[in-house]
């Protein structure tokens, strides 16, 4: 059976609002804002987040330099590089790395 004259039409434009429709959809579904994943900036939640971030990463800077100290080496900024460099990234992105420099070369 052929589809001629308004059913044709009607078919056609019909088959188009679909094809408009998913893809308004996925451009709807992909645009939209992404959700936050932690506290807001500035908030209790998020001060208290950053003051552990940093105390952690003070403290493993700590440990690093009396690493790098029983070694029997001088601590310095290229060696508290360097093992911030050993770090992996999983491990790099959970810390701050100024806080860890702080505390590597610290006293």
């Amino acid at each position: 059976m052929k589809i001629t004259g308004r059913r044709r039409i009607a078919v056609e434009a019909g088959g188009a609002l679909l094809v408009l429709g998913a893809i308004t959809g996925g451009i709807v579904a992909f645009a939209g804002d992404p959700k936050p994943t932690g506290p807001a900036e500035g908030s209790p939640e998020w001060v208290q987040t950053v003051d552990a971030k940093t105390r952690r990463s003070a403290d493993l800077g700590r440990v690093y330099r009396d690493i790098i100290r029983g070694r029997g080496q001088e601590v310095t900024d290229a060696l508290c590089t360097v093992e911030w460099g050993k770090l992996t990234n999983e491990k790099q992105a959970d810390l701050d790395e100024y806080a860890f420099a702080g505390g590597c070369r610290m006293s």
